[in-house]
């Protein structure tokens, strides 16, 4: 997956590990990165979660592995299937992401009812949470100046 870089060149979609104070990395963050200027770009809907889970950390966090899938429905999906089609064209992509997404929401939905039935609070603000880094995604909105 790729988008027009400011340099004209193009960024590529990875997933990349975060390092934090020098202690922490933060592994799957859905980043666009520009080979030629060696500029890079976290996928916008990302970025505030993945803001929350640094603020999270503090100013002197412990040493820690943690997993960006586990904070993030989108960089979730984008891990899942960036291993499933490594191959895949930017069109394929936008469709099997289109899939997942509707899938993970069909998932969360049936979860949500769950919890709705179990008075779980804290499930259903979970649920809820989740199902929102996933109901604004729009494919066109962050790959439309795709190359």
């Amino acid at each position: 997956m790729r988008k027009s870089c400011r340099c004209g060149h193009v960024m590529e979609l990875e997933l990349r590990t975060v390092v934090y104070a020098k202690k922490v990395e933060i592994r799957n963050v859905p980043v666009f990165a520009c080979a030629d200027c060696v500029s890079y770009e976290v996928l916008q809907p990302v970025k505030p979660d993945l803001t929350e889970c640094i603020s999270k950390l503090g100013e002197q966090p412990v040493k820690q592995d943690v997993s960006f899938g586990e904070q993030n429905e989108l960089a979730d999906l984008l891990h899942e299937q960036l291993l499933a089609w490594p191959e895949a064209t930017d069109q394929e992509m936008e469709y099997r992401m289109k899939e997942a997404v509707e899938g993970r929401i069909n998932l969360l939905l049936d979860i949500m009812s769950y919890a709705h039935k179990a008075e779980d609070k804290a499930w259903i603000e979970d649920t809820e949470r989740r199902l929102a880094q996933l109901s604004g995604f729009v494919w066109q909105a962050h790959f439309s100046n795709a190359v």
